[in-house]
């Protein structure tokens, strides 16, 4: 869908999130951070000068749900008490952060950048957080960061999503050249198995937290994949081309009590429900229809599943609420939805590049734009309709080209995969299992 930017009347929410104990909804809308108080039905006024001041790129409950962690395109991680709401630390990790995630304890964050690495800072012990200050001389950026001492891992092209499963001795890493990379961890460099099936760009991976063997993942070629992650294989492939032409899938969010996946298909107003029947989703596949194409979706009560709208005219809602027991949409007037459509949004001070780059960023499309090492120096493996990467900057783009020119002679802990690569790794895990 193309939008006229001037046009352009609200920035839809794009991301969501709850505590586990249900007390509490985060979410943001380009760089404001919000808090909802679920049980006093309220939205929580934060301190306008301790946001970001870029896209917030990830949202996080400690597992304690005493703190929240929110990581920005603003190159900071920032840690929100929620017990008085307010920002109580803020880590300047000079990267580009494009996802993120906890460890198991919450004292350490992992977060991806747009060239593909994957670093890690602590966020107790400030002495751990060995800061990279980049050489102004590009011939050394290369140098700079194989020589950084929190990289823990990389790809050959952007990660999009990060996640540790279950028992967090694993690190499952989605990139967009199709590749779904297991990891050891805290050794990263030490390959588990990559999981290869899909034929374009991962949008993100999520993980059971009822059935810890398997995860699911979505992708730009219209399916929905369902893994034994440890071994490498898929079970079951579902696909949503012949319900969208050009289908972009995403996995938005799982119900252990209920075994039900909430699918949503890029540009399209429907949340799907796949119910998970031992191995196997089952055939029977239903949907709900909400007021404009869906952006996020998370479980944030009992039962109540809330989803973000793209919806850009100034009287559009932000929101819409499924009642999981009818599968139906829900008043609008009930408070939550209530509350947060009440949200009021000044857009003036954007400019129309701006706000073409904030739209961007929220779409998951944005993901066929590849940032590779590999074939392509200015694109990766480009499959068909992909684009270059159009929020790169020239500086990247001719940082990747003269990486390019370099023979890689560095060792296989930090080296990045290419699919052929990937390949021939698993080839050699399974001669040595």
């Amino acid at each position: 869908k193309i939008y006229k930017m001037s046009a352009i009347e609200k920035i839809p929410i794009s991301s969501i999130t709850h505590s586990s104990d249900n007390k509490f909804t985060a979410f943001n809308i380009n760089n404001t951070f919000y808090f909802y108080d679920n049980v006093n039905d309220k939205l929580i006024n934060l301190d306008k000068t301790q946001q970001h001041t870029a896209m917030v790129r990830s949202i996080e409950f400690s597992k304690d749900n005493r703190f929240v962690v929110t990581s920005s395109s603003d190159k900071l991680i920032k840690l929100w008490d929620t017990t008085d709401f307010k920002n109580y630390k803020t880590i300047n990790v000079n990267k580009k952060i494009i996802c993120a995630t906890l460890n198991k304890d919450d004292s350490e964050i992992l977060v991806s950048d747009k060239c593909g690495d994957v670093f890690r800072f602590s966020l107790v012990d400030d002495s751990k957080n060995a800061i990279a200050v980049e050489s102004s001389d590009k011939s050394n950026k290369h140098d700079d960061r194989e020589n950084d001492k929190n990289l823990a891992f990389g790809h050959y092209s952007s990660i999009v999503d990060i996640q540790f499963t279950k028992c967090f001795n694993y690190l499952l890493s989605a990139d967009r050249d199709e590749k779904i990379r297991v990891s050891h961890y805290p050794n990263c460099f030490d390959i588990e198995r990559f999981c290869l099936s899909h034929s374009k760009y991962i949008t993100k991976v999520l993980v059971f937290s009822n059935k810890p063997e398997l995860m699911v993942s979505g992708s730009g070629d219209g399916t929905i994949k369902l893994w034994d992650w440890k071994s490498g294989k898929c079970l079951q492939t579902v696909d949503f081309n012949d319900k969208q032409a050009g289908a972009i899938t995403i996995p938005q969010c799982y119900n252990a009590s209920s075994n039900q996946l909430f699918v949503t298909v890029e540009d399209t107003p429907i949340v799907y429900v796949l119910t998970l029947n031992g191995l196997q989703f089952s055939t029977d596949i239903k949907s709900v229809t909400v007021e404009g194409p869906a952006v996020a979706v998370d479980l944030v009560k009992e039962n109540t599943l809330l989803v973000s709208l793209f919806k850009t005219e100034k009287e559009s809602n932000l929101v819409n609420a499924i009642d999981l027991e009818s599968l139906q949409v829900v008043s609008n007037d009930t408070p939550l939805v209530k509350n947060i459509n009440s949200i009021e949004q000044s857009i003036n001070s954007f400019k129309p590049a701006e706000l073409k780059q904030i739209i961007e960023n929220i779409e998951k499309k944005q993901y066929r734009k590849h940032v590779s090492y590999s074939k392509n120096p200015n694109g990766g493996n480009k499959k068909g309709g992909d684009d270059e990467d159009l929020s790169l900057d020239e500086e990247d783009l001719e940082e990747n080209n003269n990486n390019n020119n370099k023979k890689d002679n560095r060792p296989l802990k930090l080296r990045k995969m290419t699919v052929e690569g990937a390949k021939e790794i698993n080839e050699e895990l399974k001669e040595k299992k």
